[in-house]
């Protein structure tokens, strides 16, 4: 009994990450699921066009698989091109564009939205921005999705934590101002093992893609889980309820450290803010086994996810109440 308390008590606490501390409540999967994939793409494909409103939707093994299958395709497409990534971004982007041999530039995203962007072929812009929680409207991203193609480029938006905003997805526009979406499923239904996610384009690009992926690459329990995650309206209403509760408390247990004029940004699943004993702060939490994330932007960043216990939320305290000033 020793030891199990010992090992208790040392376990990590990771709250790196960015998953809703709720999940969706999914029923038994019959076991047909397995002998059925041919029916349930074809429920999938027109459940995605409801869902999104969009026509062209290409199911993928997660958001990092359909970053990696869009950087193939462009350098099939294309050979190298220039990819402005609108920083603060998703760290994959940067990975896997410069592995298909792209070259990457970095470019705050402030500077993106104004219009001075150097000369490039790819856009990828966060909306939200993650982490810190910038909401980009569809009126600043419809002339921008223009321009790119008018120069045969392309706008991609990363909306993976979109669904915590409550905000229309850019997915509904592409016809008329033709861009890239990804969305995913893992943050918002707090399902971190779904390992699914969706590009949402031009009937060409998702047709491309699919070759690029492969038809087997998801499967039958992958499609069922999509037709959940579509139908769950009900509870997704409640989970928007729930997430804003869950970063209101999270604010809270951070102000006892920051005080009331560091500006806190409530992203659903987690809060961020600018501090300049981030980095330390990020160092002493982990020496008490919490793991939180750290940005080296020019302001750093601290994000921090929500506990899923009470027992873990007191921990959480105690430790922000022991940090040094």
């Amino acid at each position: 009994m020793r030891i199990e308390t010992h090992v208790r008590q040392q376990a990590k606490l990771d709250l790196s990450g960015s998953v809703a501390p709720f999940e969706l409540k999914l029923p038994d999967m019959p076991a047909s699921v397995w002998a059925s994939p041919d029916l349930l793409r074809s429920r999938f494909h027109l459940e995605a066009a409801r869902f999104f409103e969009c026509e062209s939707v290409l199911a993928v093994t997660g958001i990092e698989s359909g970053i990696s299958a869009l950087a193939r395709l462009f350098q099939t497409w294309y050979g190298s091109m220039r990819v402005v990534l609108a920083e603060p971004s998703f760290d994959q982007w940067d990975k896997r564009f410069r592995r298909a041999n792209h070259v990457v530039l970095d470019w705050p995203v402030d500077l993106v939205l104004e219009g001075d962007i150097p000369e490039c072929d790819v856009v990828v812009l966060g909306r939200p921005v993650n982490p810190t929680c910038q909401m980009i409207s569809i009126q600043q991203i419809k002339p921008l999705a223009r321009k790119l193609r008018e120069q045969g480029g392309w706008l991609i938006l990363d909306e993976a934590y979109l669904d915590w905003t409550g905000e229309e997805s850019y997915a509904s526009f592409i016809e008329a101002e033709p861009a890239i979406v990804l969305r995913s499923v893992a943050p918002f239904s707090g399902l971190a093992g779904a390992n699914l996610a969706f590009v949402c384009g031009p009937k060409a690009v998702c047709t491309a893609l699919l070759n690029e992926v492969g038809t087997q690459a998801v499967s039958s329990p992958q499609w069922w889980l999509a037709l959940q995650y579509f139908a769950a309206e009900d509870w997704r209403a409640q989970q928007l309820i729930r997430l804003d509760a869950v970063c209101t408390r999270l604010e809270s247990v951070w102000r006892v450290r920051l005080g009331e004029h560091i500006q806190i940004h409530k992203g659903g699943y987690f809060i961020s803010f600018a501090h300049p004993n981030n980095e330390q702060w990020v160092a002493d939490l982990e020496h008490v086994g919490i793991l939180v994330r750290a940005y080296p932007t020019e302001d750093s960043i601290l994000r921090c996810g929500a506990p899923k216990s009470e027992a873990d939320w007191t921990r959480l305290e105690n430790a922000v109440k022991s940090l040094s000033d």
